[in-house]
This record gives C-alpha cells, sequence and structure tokens, in this order.
C-alpha cells in the first residue's frame, strides 16, 4: 500500500492552527497516512533538514503538502527532491490557503472546501509515480541564420566564450540591412566604419565559419541534435549538427511604385540618407536644383514602428543645421521612446523643425510640378476651428513600408516555427520570453522578429547570445519525462497532433513489431506508422492529450488515472 507522509506548512501564521486541526483530523486515520507534521515556513532550510530527516527514515513512499499555491514550492522542491535521491514527482501540493480559506466567505464552508481538496490531493498522490530525469549532451556549436548586424553581434559573443558558430548569410557579403544606415543617432562612430569593423573582426575569428550566398533547406533533429542542410549558390551541400539555433534575417521595406512614388520631388527615407552621407557641401540638390525646403510624410504605413521617427529627426537635424534646409515632419505621432530621443527631439524643435500631428493623412497634389502637401494640425484645432497647412516643398520624404523577408515564410516552413499575424516571426512570450521561440533551443532576434531601431535590436543580440551561452556551457540539457507520450498500437496516424503541436515536438514515424520505433533513416519496408512525440522538444502542455481522438496520447504527470482520482471516479 502507499504511504503518504503529510507536511503542513503554517505559512508562517496565514492558515490558523483551528483550521489546521480540522482539516488534518478528518484524514489522520486513514490507512495511506503515515504521518503528519506541522513546520513553520516549509521552505526555509531547518525545515528542509527535517524533511530530509524523514525522506532517510523511509517513513513514506510519497509526500503531500499542505499549504500555499503549487508555485511557490514546486523549484525548491524539485531541486531538494534530487538532492535526496527522491524522485521530484512524488510530491503533490494541495493549496488550502488561496483555494479555500481566502475563497470562501466563511470558515465552515472553507474547512468543506478545504476537505474536499485534501481528498483528491491524496488520491492523485496515490496515483502518482516516479518519473525518470534524463540528461542530453551538448556540443559548443551554433547555427546563426542571416549575417546582418544582429547575426554579427551574436555570432562574434558566442565565440568569445568559445561556441563555435557557422554564420550563414544569402547575400555575397555580410552586413544586411544595416548597409543602409549612415550614421547612429546616439553614437559617436559612423555606422559603416562601425559595420565594417564588426565584419573585420567576424571574418579574423577562427571560432567562426562564415557561409555566404547560401541558404538552409532542411532541418531535422532537436535541441543538442539538430541536423541543418545548407546549400551554396553553387548548390554545394554542407551538413551542420548544431545543438542550438538563432534565427536573425531581418526584414525588408517596399517602395510604393504607382502615383505620387513616381514624382521627382519625392522621395524615401533610405535614399535620402544616402543622399546626405554623399553630401560635403553647405546644401542639397535634387533633379538639378538646390534643396531648401523639406517635408517629411511618416505613419501612413509603419503606424506603429518607431524607426521612421528616429531617422526623420536624425535626418531633419542634419539638413537643419547643416544644409541651411528648412524641414517639417508630418505624422500622427513623434515616437520618441529610444535611448536618448527625447533629448534629440528637443533638439529639433530648437533649431526650427517643425512638427505638424494630423488624424487624417496629409493630402499630396501637384502644382506647377511641385508636390503641395496639405495638412490638418490637429495640435492648432481651437474652437472646432481647424488650422490647414499647404506647404509647397522642393522635396517630400516618404515612409518605406517594412515587410517580411520574401524567404521569411519558407525557412519558417523548415525551422518549424511560428508566424505572426504580419508575417514576422513569433516568440514563445512577447512579455517574458522575447528572444525564444516556439522551438527548445531555435532563438529568434532582430527585425525577423518585428523592426526595431538599432539601440534596441543590438541590446536584443547580446540578450540571444546570452540565452545561448547560458545553455551550451553546461555542456548538458536535463530534462525528464513529464512530457506526453503515444501508444504506437493505438494510434491511427490522423496527423492530428503533429499539426496542433505549438513546439513541433511530434512526428510520424515508422515503427516495427513490439511498437518498437524504426532508428532514422531505416524501415522503408515496414508498413506500420505512428506519431511519436520528441520528449526533448515536448514542454508537456498537454494539447495532444486531448485533441487525440483515438486516446492514444499519455501525459505522464497527469494521468486519466490521475485525473479521475482528483474526480472521485476511481474505478
Amino acid at each position: 500500500m502507499t504511504r503518504i507522509g503529510i507536511f503542513i506548512d503554517t505559512m508562517q501564521g496565514s492558515i490558523p492552527a483551528a483550521f489546521r486541526e480540522k482539516i488534518v483530523s478528518a484524514i489522520r486515520g486513514l490507512p495511506e497516512i503515515a504521518f503528519a507534521v506541522e513546520e513553520e515556513d516549509l521552505a526555509s532550510p531547518h525545515a528542509l533538514a527535517r524533511m530530509a530527516e524523514r525522506l532517510k527514515a523511509g517513513e513514506a513512499d510519497r509526500f503531500l503538502i499542505l499549504g500555499g499555491s503549487p508555485k511557490i514550492y514546486e523549484t525548491s522542491f524539485h531541486k531538494f527532491g534530487y538532492a535526496f535521491s527522491v524522485n521530484p514527482y512524488l510530491f503533490t501540493v494541495a493549496n488550502l490557503r488561496e483555494q479555500a480559506l481566502r475563497a470562501m466567505a466563511n470558515e465552515e464552508d472553507a474547512i468543506d472546501k478545504a476537505q474536499k481538496i485534501l481528498i483528491k490531493a491524496i488520491h492523485m498522490a496515490s496515483s502518482s509515480g516516479p518519473i525518470e530525469a534524463r540528461s542530453l549532451p551538448l556540443k559548443p556549436e551554433a547555427l546563426v541564420i542571416g549575417g546582418g548586424m544582429v547575426g554579427i553581434t551574436v555570432a562574434q559573443a558566442l565565440a568569445t566564450f568559445g561556441i563555435h558558430v557557422t554564420l550563414v548569410e544569402k547575400g555575397k557579403c555580410l552586413g544586411g540591412k544595416a548597409e543602409e544606415l549612415r550614421w547612429f543617432y546616439n553614437r559617436p562612430e559612423e555606422a559603416e566604419i562601425w559595420l565594417e569593423n564588426k565584419i573585420i573582426q567576424v571574418e579574423k575569428t577562427s571560432n567562426i565559419t562564415i557561409l555566404t550566398q547560401s541558404v538552409l533547406k532542411h532541418l531535422d533533429g532537436h535541441l543538442g541534435r539538430f541536423r541543418a542542410r545548407i546549400v551554396g549558390s553553387d548548390e554545394k551541400e554542407t551538413m551542420l549538427s548544431p545543438s542550438a539555433i538563432v534565427v536573425s534575417t531581418g526584414f525588408a521595406s517596399l517602395k510604393g511604385i504607382r502615383g505620387i512614388y513616381n514624382h521627382e520631388g519625392v522621395t524615401t527615407l533610405p535614399q535620402i540618407e544616402k543622399l546626405l552621407w554623399g553630401t560635403n557641401k553647405g546644401s542639397i540638390e535634387w533633379g538639378g536644383k538646390k534643396v531648401e525646403t523639406v517635408v517629411y510624410v511618416l505613419d501612413e504605413v509603419n503606424e506603429d514602428i518607431k524607426v521612421d521617427s528616429i531617422n526623420a529627426i536624425k535626418q531633419s537635424l542634419v539638413l537643419q543645421e547643416h544644409l541651411g534646409c528648412q524641414v517639417a515632419i508630418c505624422c500622427k505621432d513623434v515616437k520618441v521612446a529610444a535611448d536618448g530621443m527625447e533629448r534629440l527631439y528637443r533638439r529639433a524643435r530648437e533649431r526650427g523643425v517643425l512638427f505638424f500631428k494630423y488624424d487624417e493623412p496629409p493630402k499630396l497634389s501637384t502644382v506647377k510640378g511641385q508636390i503641395q502637401v496639405d495638412v490638418k494640425d490637429t495640435a492648432a484645432i481651437h474652437k472646432e476651428d481647424e488650422w490647414l497647412v499647404s506647404i509647397l516643398p522642393d522635396l517630400v520624404v516618404l515612409s518605406e513600408a517594412f515587410v517580411p523577408n520574401p524567404e521569411t515564410e519558407s525557412l519558417c516552413r523548415t525551422l518549424g516555427l511560428h508566424l505572426g499575424n504580419r508575417g514576422f516571426l513569433m516568440e514563445d512570450n512577447p512579455q517574458l520570453l522575447r528572444v525564444r521561440s516556439n522551438r527548445r533551443g531555435i532563438f529568434v532576434a532582430g527585425g525577423c522578429r518585428f523592426p526595431q531601431e538599432v539601440s534596441e535590436t543590438l541590446i536584443e543580440a547580446k540578450a540571444v547570445a546570452q540565452e545561448v551561452i547560458a545553455l551550451l556551457s553546461k555542456g548538458a540539457y536535463a530534462y525528464d519525462l513529464s512530457v506526453a507520450e503515444v501508444d504506437p498500437a493505438k494510434c491511427a496516424v490522423c496527423y492530428t497532433c503533429p499539426r496542433l503541436c505549438p513546439h513541433s515536438a511530434i512526428t510520424v514515424e515508422k515503427y516495427a513489431e513490439k511498437n518498437t520505433y524504426a532508428p532514422p533513416g531505416t524501415g522503408e519496408g515496414l508498413k506500420w506508422g505512428a506519431a511519436r512525440v520528441d520528449p526533448v522538444a515536448c514542454y508537456g502542455c498537454g494539447i495532444c492529450v486531448g485533441e487525440c481522438p483515438a486516446k492514444a496520447i499519455t501525459l505522464h504527470h497527469l494521468t486519466d488515472k490521475q485525473i479521475y482520482a482528483q474526480m472521485g471516479l476511481m474505478e
């Protein structure tokens, strides 16, 4: 018979003694209960030491914690269990404080609910069992896809820590979209020189292998055992076995090709960046004429992206201070949520740059061969009177739409990643895990996730490098089998679970008799197939378990037997 030891956490007095006594008295006589002891603070070193003594004495083979939320205990008890050679899945937690004591209006109802929770927890503990822990060796090798600013920064950081990096770039040379940038708004060095020095450093680093004009054609495996096939422009194939993968393929710009974009007095932000960089006079010319008035029209595309605002303010200061131009910026909102941007914005206003905020898009028309910009300035509205500003500039600067790279969708399918609603790669959690993808061991950073300004991009590159270093520096990845498992004999090969798995952890493979899966690359003559869950890639979310029409999948830390036990439906 299963023997359950109960540890009652008083939660430093937040669970009253009278309440505890009434709860425990109801289960003291049960044959499964080996002992029931109270501790003032179960997470304290002294309480854990006393718990360890009882574990060593072998008084019980299952352990039930009565106290607060399971989140308080899960991490510490997992570490504690492994330290004393006790499987952490033999611990069960009953949350009496939040689910009973604080949830019910009076004590009687709280006691009644707590007793029900306790009985279910005892059934859960009785039906629980140990779960095997494993370790996967990790080689210090990483694959970085994309040789732009992010890819270069990540590769250099990883190589510094002794990790061999293969840097794959589809273009002829490294640099990516950063080559369009001529100077930073918050750094003294020129962007072109900074990027050139970075590329030279990467090319000289022995721990970095650079493959240009190359693309990823196939990927399988999982964290620590990825198998990647890289194909170059000469159709030469390179096989790699990285432990981790970083995706930093950037984004693309889409310029309008119709209407006003074709006018000779219209340009775009990247084009004027090149124009300003190549000017060494005290003025600029466009179409053979001197430019004295420049109008930027922003937020018709990229409305929620601050890159255009930053570049427009940066360029307007150069035009206003050094080239004698009068600059006006028309936008829905000035986005200055970046390092040093508020100072730059204030300086632009002090130098005479005009800002017009609009709700309705500015009207652009041609007057005597020039573009006229008409904008209703919302900041100047007084008593419902609108102020219409009409400007006849020498040059109108428009934004280019930021879109995913053309190959992003195919790369996403190859890697088994998710796309967001705009077509960019989706992170695992936008608040907590911004550089992790939905697949363990694959990370995303930079413009392929979402267009960002330079400072944010470099911060994200360092963040993803730290994630990879923290993962690979351990030399092994520890995991347990508290994940889903498919019974091949029951599997109908309906492909429901591979389609639904959010982490690409399920594949359909051949298997032989006695439910033995065939090794990779074999099994051509076998007629049986079944889904298979990769325990390293599986997060144990349980979606496949609930959706499997054949009930062929089991979640080891929450089996049907354990659920029925909690529901009082034990057979």
